[in-house]
């Protein structure tokens, strides 16, 4: 009687140390099956509060422009190469640990692609189609919205026009 109930302990012992990395294990499977998801296509920004019901019309504006968004950078990805792209995570990586930012990060991001003008050709032509697919998703986004979360939206960090000086 001694002998099974101290099997049986031993056992129950196991099973429970057993379990933390079983779970473990499993929880690892789960994540590889889901893979990438959908690119956002608008973001809330963090001082506007939706509605239950604005919540579903952003997610219904994800759903509709996500995959076009995937889709076209897919293409932008397909036309530079494996090494092109690995250049442009390095040059990125260096100039995020020089503190570059801007204008000068994106240049030698550019500089490090090295693309032919094939290359800048489409890539030109992929960003100006993505830049249309945001565009459209951000004008459905703020359909959407209050007048007063219209006003907590961020302002366009966009090119200012200079004002011509009376000579």
């Amino acid at each position: 009687m001694k002998r099974t109930l101290q099997g049986l302990l031993v056992l129950t012992l196991a099973v429970v140390l057993a379990m933390p990395a079983m779970a473990a294990e499993e929880k690892k499977k789960k994540k590889k099956k889901k893979g990438r998801k959908a690119p956002v296509a608008v973001r809330v920004p963090k001082g506007i509060t939706l509605t239950d019901d604005q919540k579903k019309q952003v997610a219904a504006i994800n759903k509709e422009f996500g995959p076009k968004l995937a889709e076209v950078q897919k293409a932008i990805n397909g036309v530079i190469t494996k090494e092109q792209r690995q250049a442009r995570t390095a040059a990125n990586k260096k100039a995020k640990a020089d503190g570059v930012k801007g204008k000068a990060r994106n240049a030698a991001i550019q500089a490090a692609l090295n693309l032919t003008d094939d290359q800048k050709a489409k890539m030109k032509e992929l960003t100006k189609k993505r830049q249309d697919v945001q565009k459209a998703a951000r004008a459905k986004f703020v359909e959407i919205l209050t007048a007063e979360q219209k006003a907590k939206l961020p302002k366009k960090k966009g090119k200012k026009k200079k004002k011509k000086k009376d000579a």
